[in-house]
């Protein structure tokens, strides 16, 4: 059953449990199976899209229509007590959903391929394929196991996804203004020619030292608009006002950019995660002391979105 009223208590300890579960476990199958059943990488595709698509009506439904425990403590206002039920239910469903159902789906691959996929990710200053290996070591190892916990990939996972986001954004802004320039000067040649057909171009200085020539030729070609956020995706900083606007995993979900390339169902699902439960931040500083945010569903969730954007499935195009 898709939608169904849910019915969350809460322990003594005020974390909370869906009291009818019979009904999700059930769906969970079916999502499932959607996935295992995909005979190609087209209909992998279809089959992920449509559980994100299937997630967010579920959410939305349980938003207004599940019974969930009154919470404990001060709010200033009624709108305030609402908002936080909300997020909790978001999380609830969350790893109760997507959680589950990925990581099933990661085990299903390993028993049967004995590996999870592998990536690829290029980077100057730090090697984040090693970093990656140790996520993986620790995802795996706890796969096996049957444990609840990968430490280590949850630690590590938001920081990847913040990286291959923000190189897939860049590089997308990148070749698409390039694209579009004509009539350039042997001067203005000079300036794109590093970046093209060479994957890895080494430059004497900081990121927007190496990439600040290239957004003001594409600014006066009119290939780019001049905003704070197209300047903080291709050279990693700018200011905004009298504030210093950096490339952050947040910054990156709330560009118009961003919400022109992917697709509504992975920015939605990548917005619920990082910018309303703030999942990196409850991790990283031990906030939302009510759940646990080490819990190997989240990591699962994190793999998916870091392939899938590694890949470009989060892309409309």
């Amino acid at each position: 059953m898709k939608l169904y009223h849910k019915v969350f208590k809460s322990h003594a300890d005020m974390s909370v449990y869906l009291e009818n579960m019979d009904p999700l476990i059930s769906y969970d199958e079916e999502l499932l199976n959607r996935l295992t059943n995909a005979r190609n990488t087209d209909e992998l595709y279809d089959a992920k899209c449509s559980i994100l698509r299937d997630f967010r009506d579920i959410y939305a439904f349980d938003a207004s229509e599940a019974e969930f425990p009154e919470p404990i403590g001060h709010f200033d206002d009624e709108e305030e007590k609402i908002k936080f039920i909300r997020k909790k239910i978001l999380l609830q469903d969350i790893a109760f959903y997507l959680g589950s159902v990925y990581k099933k789906y990661h085990s299903i691959i390993y028993q049967t391929h004995n590996r999870l996929p592998e990536i690829e990710l290029k980077r100057l200053a730090i090697d984040y394929n090693e970093i990656y290996r140790k996520a993986m070591e620790d995802y795996i190892a706890t796969l096996v196991t049957g444990g609840q916990h990968a430490v280590t990939a949850s630690f590590v996972l938001p920081s990847l996804i913040e990286q291959g986001l923000g190189m897939a954004l860049q590089n997308r802004m990148l070749f698409k203004c390039i694209m579009q320039l004509n009539d350039l000067t042997e001067e203005e040649k000079k300036i794109i020619k590093p970046f093209l057909h060479n994957d890895k171009v080494l430059f004497y200085g900081t990121e927007k030292f190496a990439m600040e020539k290239l957004y003001r030729l594409f600014v006066e070609k009119g290939v780019l608009k001049n905003t704070p956020d197209n300047e903080m995706i291709l050279t990693g900083v700018c200011l905004k006002g009298k504030r210093k606007l950096t490339r952050t995993l947040g910054g990156l979900l709330n560009s118009n950019f961003a919400k022109e390339e992917i697709r509504p169902e992975y920015l939605e699902l990548l917005k619920n995660f990082f910018v309303e439960l703030n999942i990196r931040n409850c991790i990283m500083h031990g906030l939302g002391e009510t759940f646990d945010y080490l819990n190997i569903g989240l990591v699962a969730i994190m793999f998916q979105m870091l392939w899938d954007i590694v890949e470009c499935e989060i892309f409309k195009d």
